[in-house]
């Protein structure tokens, strides 16, 4: 039998506010899982050596692994450009040079999501006709497939040739990575009508109207979360709002029930009969399910993730660049480009 095709993941193990604790974690769980996965662990090695064996990372693991030496690292505090000059030799910067020379196929990142952007986009290059690279939030809905909203975060003032590119590409991871056929895609906007929204969205909307594409017209914020659409565009400002404040309306509903659970014996009670709904309900809205947000547009795949993620989140991330490896998603996005945009280019 032949084996399995392994693809090629550089994790930046020094990343994230409980790295590299959290990164081994996840590089552990994810190894396990993934029979076709081999990591480059990023990092100084004489910090990550000794924890090998404590994270699991021993016997068969331990020979799809292998320690890429880094010598510094990407704080939160720096600025996102240190990763051109002042810090090349970080862990996130040496992780992202290893898929330009196709020594990896995909980058993971916890750490500094300005840094991971730019080394991504400086580093790797965007895709022909890609005029802004975006980030795709996989978000949970009412329907049992998710939301792809894009961008949040990427480009904090986009032009309605951007916003449309993002749809393209949202479109693309939605149908090659989580299968679902001919997504449907909606424009974020302050409501339905085709008056409705602010310039950059009407002209956003004139755009996608012309292309060959399941366009469904504007989504309110709703239509985020009841399923209406599989891809939802918007400005990176504002899809940066709405993640960052979903996030925290998730764990506030998740705080306030069990608050409340415990505040009398028949509450707990009721508590323990539900608590197999409850555990799915949660976990529906936890970011660690989804791992990360995978940066589109760029030559290469690359997924950042939250700075808090534990273990389980971090293997999350990795999964999806395994997924983004697996189904070619660049391959699919620049086809889609070529095939929907005059010649091939973006506007």
């Amino acid at each position: 039998m032949d084996a399995p095709l392994l693809y090629r993941i550089a994790l930046d193990a020094m990343g994230g506010d409980h790295a590299p604790h959290a990164t081994l974690d996840g590089a552990c769980l994810a190894l396990a899982k993934h029979e076709d996965l081999f990591l480059l662990l990023v990092g100084d090695e004489a910090k990550l050596r000794p924890l090998l064996k404590h994270h699991g990372l021993v016997g068969e693991l331990a020979e799809r692994m292998e320690i890429i030496h880094a010598v510094s690292v990407v704080t939160m505090e720096d600025k996102p450009t240190s990763v051109l000059k002042d810090k090349k030799d970080s862990s996130i910067r040496v992780a992202t040079q290893l898929v330009r020379e196709g020594k990896a196929d995909g980058v993971v990142s916890m750490g500094n999501t300005g840094a991971a952007m730019v080394a991504s986009v400086m580093v790797l290059g965007t895709l022909d006709g890609v005029d802004r690279p975006c980030l795709a939030g996989v978000m949970p809905n009412l329907k049992s497939r998710p939301t792809v909203l894009l961008d949040v975060g990427a480009n904090v003032d986009s032009k309605p040739e951007h916003v449309a590119q993002f749809a393209l590409m949202g479109a693309v991871y939605s149908e090659e990575v989580l299968g679902v056929e001919h997504p449907r895609i909606g424009l974020l906007s302050v409501g339905e009508e085709e008056t409705k929204g602010n310039e950059t969205t009407r002209a956003a909307a004139l755009l996608l109207r012309e292309l060959d594409i399941n366009f469904g017209g504007n989504a309110e914020g709703r239509d985020i979360w009841n399923g209406r659409f599989d891809v939802v565009a918007c400005d990176g400002f504002v899809g940066n709002v709405v993640v960052k404040s979903s996030e925290a309306l998730a764990e506030g509903i998740v705080r306030g029930l069990r608050d409340s659970i415990n505040q009398s014996l028949r509450a707990k009670l009721g508590g323990l009969l539900a608590k197999g709904a409850m555990k799915s309900f949660m976990k529906k809205l936890d970011y660690a399910e989804y791992g990360g947000a995978p940066l589109l547009g760029v030559k290469g795949v690359s997924i950042i993730g939250h700075g808090r993620s534990e273990g389980r989140a971090v293997a999350n991330a990795i999964r999806a660049a395994l997924r983004a490896c697996e189904h070619r998603v660049n391959e699919h996005i620049q086809a889609s480009l070529h095939r929907l945009l005059p010649n091939g280019e973006g506007r």
